[in-house]
């Protein structure tokens, strides 16, 4: 295991932007309780008493777009919120904070949680087009300070924090997860001090792990194009970066036994991501102590897709989404007369 100390000045290299463009406008936190102006479309009412605020600016970066939030909100009222964080999948190039694989409503899924009890909060992060490792990693957490930054107005407990990662969102997700405190991937420093990035749990639907050992994985090799979405997300061929940047993208690097709790899902028949992937997370968060669940589907490709035929697999994402709820009700449990 790699320190946590990566060399910060190797991955700052790496980056397609010098370090000053990344310094963020802050978005004040809590001085109104009313963020309007970050708020460009009204709000979306779902089922439940839930509201969904879309599109709400959490960061502004020099030379980039402005990176936003779906907000989905439960009813007013009772003690602060748990928050379920989304990081959206798409090999880092593609898709969107409404984006969740065969789901053909997401944002009702994320609006569903909500009507539990939850804040629900699915980010828009840059692609690799736009910004190298660790540069997506740093906005979903600049996301996360945001959100404690902004808890009064959304009524958010900030001490209970979940991330939720597909894909290559949970490579995001599972970095955020082991790699608290990791100085290489905490986002500079504004003009004022930001709340804490991390998270106090983590769930993770067949997500990239290791970017070293995914051809191998899926019984490949460097020459069959396979690691072109990593090249592209590092900023050079995998197994011809500077020594130790794949290494430092893999939450593989910073697992300890501080570790939050760990739900980890995937299909068998993924032939996209390896259910190895899986299997070596679970196998390195259970030898260091860290809780963890793995769930294999059989018969199950990429996404929770149906084999054959590739398309949406209903009962799969039902028993996906009750091992969701089943492991928040056990580690961030809302009361039953806050639902």
């Amino acid at each position: 295991m790699i320190r946590r100390t990566v060399i910060a000045a190797l991955l700052v290299a790496s980056l397609s932007i010098p370090t000053a463009a990344l310094a963020q406008e802050n978005i004040p936190p809590d001085k109104d309780d009313a963020p309007s102006r970050y708020l460009p479309t009204p709000p979306v009412e779902y089922p439940g008493g839930v509201h969904s605020l879309r599109d709400v600016t959490f960061a502004e970066l020099s030379g980039f777009r402005p990176l936003t939030l779906d907000l989905y909100l439960p009813p007013d009222g009772g003690a602060p919120r748990p928050v379920i964080v989304f990081v959206h999948g798409g090999a880092w190039i593609h898709r969107t904070a409404r984006d969740g694989g065969t789901f053909p409503d997401f944002p009702a899924v994320l609006a569903s949680y909500a009507a539990r009890g939850y804040v629900v909060a699915s980010v828009n992060y840059r692609f690799s087009s736009e910004a190298r490792f660790p540069g997506p990693v740093m906005d979903v957490e600049m996301a996360i300070q945001w959100l404690r930054g902004h808890a009064t107005a959304y009524n958010i407990d900030t001490s209970r924090f979940v991330a939720w990662g597909s894909s290559a969102g949970s490579q995001i997700a599972t970095l955020i997860g082991t790699g608290c405190g990791a100085t290489d991937l905490t986002p500079p420093a504004g003009r004022t001090p930001q709340p804490s990035a991390c998270v106090q749990g983590v769930i993770d639907w067949y997500g990239i792990i290791d970017l070293e050992s995914h051809a191998a994985d899926l019984g490949k090799d460097d020459s069959s194009g396979i690691n072109k979405s990593e090249d592209a997300y590092l900023g050079c061929p995998v197994h011809q970066c500077p020594a130790g940047l794949a290494r430092s993208a893999s939450p593989l690097a910073y697992i300890d036994a501080h570790d939050p709790p760990f739900l980890i899902q995937h299909g068998l028949a993924d032939v996209t991501v390896s259910p190895k992937q899986a299997q070596r997370l679970h196998d390195a968060l259970r030898a260091a102590g860290v809780p963890s669940e793995l769930v294999m589907y059989p018969g199950v490709s990429h996404g929770f897709a149906r084999v054959p035929g590739g398309g949406p697999d209903d009962a799969v994402n039902r028993q996906a989404l009750a091992k969701v709820t089943e492991y928040l009700d056990h580690y961030f449990p809302v009361s039953p007369a806050k639902r």
